[in-house]
């Protein structure tokens, strides 16, 4: 009896909960996406429905801890959540956040983005491919400020964009037909500054100035961490050095473990979580392996190393 194994890459922006089918399954989830055990130590509570009569998606809705709606939307599968179709994100103060539209999990068609005071901020189509770095899925359509004037109009202005809590820019610069065009200036905050120049929407060069003065010409303005040997590589490396658990084997024990770490600067991997496990040993496996793999190549951005945090599924099967 041969055990197989499979993985799949995918970044960690969308974390993943524990969770077994049945009518009402009822999470209290950190920020993070890591799952605590009291709604005490939790951000927001998550509740995961079975389907409405006529349709397989799961209810998704979540509650911040007094109580007031965080986000309705359904979901493809209960464990992970799988977005499909509309989403609608709330504030604390009950004002809307974001109305969105996703397929099997990723932002796909019009985004609507809202600032805390109700008004609406920004609108952005997505595309669903992940062949394509964060901002060349994006067509800005319309942006506004926070008392409604309107920056960029039909795709043409000056556009800035905010951090999350809308606190302060991270950056901004001119586009056109809804693509970054000309000069952009950005920061990130107590560790360099950057200016880029696109055309079209095509990044063609930047340079960064960290906190000590360095200054650093680049060609490329962002690159996930990837295995040394790419992915081909990566699957003959667990092939070697998974070792099937024993008491897995003798139990028949088969499924998904899910793992998160951190692809650190040097591409050492780092922080390990197990935040799916199957039991007989497997999740105590996969993170073995992990954290003797071979260094990554580490994430880039804006010319510079940067830690990526990341998700990774791998899946135990005995084989016949």
């Amino acid at each position: 009896m041969k055990p197989k194994f499979y993985y799949t890459f995918f970044i960690a922006c969308f974390f993943v909960l524990n969770g077994f089918a049945q009518k009402q399954n009822v999470y209290f989830l950190k920020n993070d996406g890591r799952n605590v055990p009291v709604k005490d130590s939790a951000d927001f509570i998550r509740i995961v429905r079975e389907p409405d009569s006529g349709t397989v998606l799961y209810n998704v809705l979540e509650y911040y801890l007094n109580g007031n709606t965080k986000m309705v939307g359904k979901s493809s599968t209960i464990y992970p959540i799988t977005l499909e179709g509309e989403s609608i994100s709330y504030y604390q103060n009950k004002k809307r956040k974001q109305v969105s539209k996703y397929e099997i999990g990723e932002l796909t068609a019009d985004t609507y983005d809202y600032y805390p005071n109700g008004n609406l901020y920004r609108v952005i189509a997505y595309v669903n491919d992940n062949y394509k770095i964060w901002f060349d899925r994006q067509t800005v359509k319309a942006v506004f400020d926070s008392l409604g004037n309107e920056m960029v109009k039909n795709g043409n202005g000056h556009y800035q964009v905010f951090d999350k809590n809308y606190k302060r820019i991270e950056e901004e610069g001119g586009v056109k037909d809804g693509r970054r065009d000309g000069l952009w200036k950005g920061s990130i905050v107590n560790k360099l500054t950057y200016i880029e120049e696109y055309a079209d929407g095509k990044f063609i060069n930047g340079t960064s100035t960290d906190e000590n003065g360095h200054t650093i010409n680049y060609m490329v303005k962002e690159a996930l961490p990837t295995f040394r040997g790419g992915e081909t590589g990566f699957g003959d490396y667990l092939s070697r050095s998974i070792r099937y658990p024993m008491p897995a084997r003798k139990n028949r024990i088969q499924g998904r473990v899910i793992v998160s770490f951190a692809v650190e600067k040097d591409g050492q991997l780092s922080d390990f979580k197990i935040l799916r496990d199957i039991g007989g040993g497997c999740g105590e496996e996969a993170v073995r392996v992990l954290q003797q793999s071979p260094k990554w190549n580490p994430g880039i951005q804006h010319g510079v190393p940067v830690r990526v945090a990341y998700t990774m599924p791998i899946n135990f099967t005995l084989g016949r």
